[in-house]
């Protein structure tokens, strides 16, 4: 898990973090990543694949997966 404190394991399932995190907050947008969208700072088409940049220091990208992309559109608003 990356934290505003740093990457941090965490021995759940992300299925089991997505269930009990507020899904109005939290989006899983590709098998191996959960986000909080709070921390998206931006949403862009790399080498034919959408990626998220996170607010983070090291401004972390995140893979989006191809069904997810027009849900996770959808919620912000793009």
């Amino acid at each position: 898990a990356l934290t505003d404190e740093g990457r941090l394991f965490c021995p759940r399932s992300l299925a089991d973090l997505e269930a009990r995190l507020d899904p109005a907050r939290f989006f899983r947008v590709h098998r191996g990543h959960l986000v909080n969208l709070a921390h998206v700072r931006a949403v862009e088409r790399v080498d034919g694949r959408w990626m998220l940049t996170l607010g983070d220091a090291a401004r972390t990208s995140v893979p989006v997966g191809r069904r997810i992309v027009a849900d996770l559109r959808a919620r912000l608003a793009v």
